[in-house]
């Protein structure tokens, strides 16, 4: 079945998922507190539930849906990098993944504002207010270890 669904919006926002995905799931295995490898895992099958919806809805219209983002990978290298120079790597990494929540978030205001589409818009729409708590409590954690700017 074919219809005329943005599929390219979808895919970017699958790109951003499981890049945000793939980088929490490392995040788990660098960090020594348990409380953040339960946030970290709980972030990333967020991620990866909403990245299954949407995979779902580009299978639907007859397209193939994207599996993650070359950039992403680049990203999580410099994150990876970045928290070897710091001695507080655990606060580190919850910087970088404030900021890819920033980048997650931005993507689905971008699919809200910006398509034509009514479904996908919907779509963005019905995910915005998980997409957003976890934003803010990344920011709020980022905050109150210290690496707030």
């Amino acid at each position: 079945m074919s219809t005329d669904t943005d599929t390219s919006t979808l895919n970017d926002l699958i790109d951003v998922l499981e890049d945000g995905r793939n980088f929490y799931a490392d995040a788990v295995t660098k960090v020594d507190r348990a409380d953040l490898k339960a946030l970290f895992e709980r972030m990333a099958r967020t991620k990866s539930a909403i990245a299954n919806d949407l995979k779902n809805k580009v299978v639907y219209s007859g397209k193939e849906p994207s599996d993650g983002s070359f950039a992403g990978s680049i990203r999580k290298s410099y994150a990876e990098f970045k928290a070897s120079l710091v001695s507080d790597t655990q606060a580190e990494y919850v910087a970088q993944l404030e900021e890819f929540e920033d980048r997650i978030l931005d993507e689905f205001r971008d699919a809200i504002e910006k398509t034509d589409d009514a479904e996908v818009r919907s779509i963005a729409t019905k995910y915005m207010p998980e997409v957003r708590r976890d934003h803010d409590e990344m920011k709020a954690l980022k905050d109150a270890m210290g690496k707030g700017k």
